[in-house]
């Protein structure tokens, strides 16, 4: 684990779990073909970037093999910036994909060779970008909204996309895309939440959502074949969004910042339920962000001020410390 260490500049980095073909545009499922890789690189920094244009915002993971990380954030020009960490060759030099976000990212991937990313637009639209393999990115595309936070997006297979947020009433929305019909309309599903939402899928029927509520205390709220069930309170008492992640069908993680600016965990297991909450000690500034490389390998990104802090588990060693990634 010591590469992740590699070459990692001055960040507030996004993490996105990949799995899903990024191919999603509203209204339809083409994928970006050449012609299209050549206009939105055109408009699109790949330079390393400078001192000027850092990520300032934590955001989501994503991976597409145990192997690679694809890491997201918003700079100080509210631009999407990006880097790739591969276990073979750690990371890459940040590069600029351009837009205009007022949050941080999310990501997901329904298939191995793709990414969607989506933020929140400086007029409470969502945004959204997606990569293909050897295709490139693709243009910005705006699906519309009215949305008050970050968004969290996740996928159940290879045909659907989900993208959460706090809407303006503080509710929760959720935009879902399907292959052939494409994306539907914005669908609230209640609730009172203070926070940006953090949703998960750990099998195809089932997405649980969290966030914070208005006693900082821990939300869910869960689909399961389409049927969503009420709102359940977790507990806790935590200070900023949630971040969720899962290892296997059977188990689900949950962080947060607590009000000490330390890492509080709890964890599902179908076996045991709910457990109690952790504290996984830190000191942290922002938001965390999780990703689970596998069934064996946790990582947690948190900002302290301007240094960028991670904890990691694996299942043979358990958690390390906090440690300091280079800027």
């Amino acid at each position: 684990m010591k590469t992740f260490t590699k070459n990692l500049t001055h960040a507030v980095v996004g993490m996105l779990l990949t799995g899903a073909l990024a191919s999603c545009q509203k209204g339809n499922d083409k994928i970006v073909d050449p012609t299209s890789k050549k206009a939105s690189v055109s408009n699109k920094s790949v330079n390393g970037i400078t001192s000027t244009s850092i990520a300032v915002e934590v955001g989501a993971v994503s991976k597409k093999s145990s192997g690679t990380l694809d890491l997201f954030g918003r700079s100080t020009t509210n631009t999407l910036l990006h880097k790739t960490w591969t276990s073979a060759g750690g990371w890459t030099a940040w590069e600029d994909l351009g837009g205009n976000i007022v949050s941080a990212p999310t990501a997901s991937s329904r298939q191995s060779n793709a990414i969607n990313v989506f933020a929140q637009g400086p007029t409470g639209h969502l945004m959204q970008i997606y990569y293909v393999d050897g295709q490139g990115w693709s243009p910005w595309i705006d699906l519309g909204g009215n949305i008050t936070s970050a968004p969290s997006s996740t996928s159940q297979t290879a045909n659907d996309l989900s993208v959460f947020a706090k809407g303006a009433n503080n509710d929760l929305v959720v935009l879902t895309w399907n292959a052939g019909p494409g994306w539907g309309s914005w669908v609230s599903l209640g609730g009172t939440i203070t926070s940006a939402p953090a949703a998960v899928s750990r099998s195809s029927t089932t997405i649980n959502v969290y966030a914070k509520g208005s006693n900082n205390n821990l939300l869910q709220i869960y689909s399961v074949s389409g049927s969503w069930s009420s709102w359940v309170d977790l507990g806790g008492t935590i200070s900023s969004a949630p971040t969720a992640i899962t290892r296997s069908v059977n188990d689900l993680n949950v962080y947060a910042k607590g009000t000490s600016n330390t890492l509080k965990q709890i964890y599902w297991t179908a076996s045991a339920g709910w457990s109690s909450w952790i504290d996984l000690n830190g000191t942290i500034t922002s938001a965390p962000a999780a990703v689970a490389r596998d069934a064996n390998n946790i990582n947690v990104f948190a900002l302290n001020n301007t240094d960028l802090m991670q904890i990691y588990w694996t299942a043979a060693g358990g958690w390390v410390n906090w440690f300091n990634m280079p800027q």
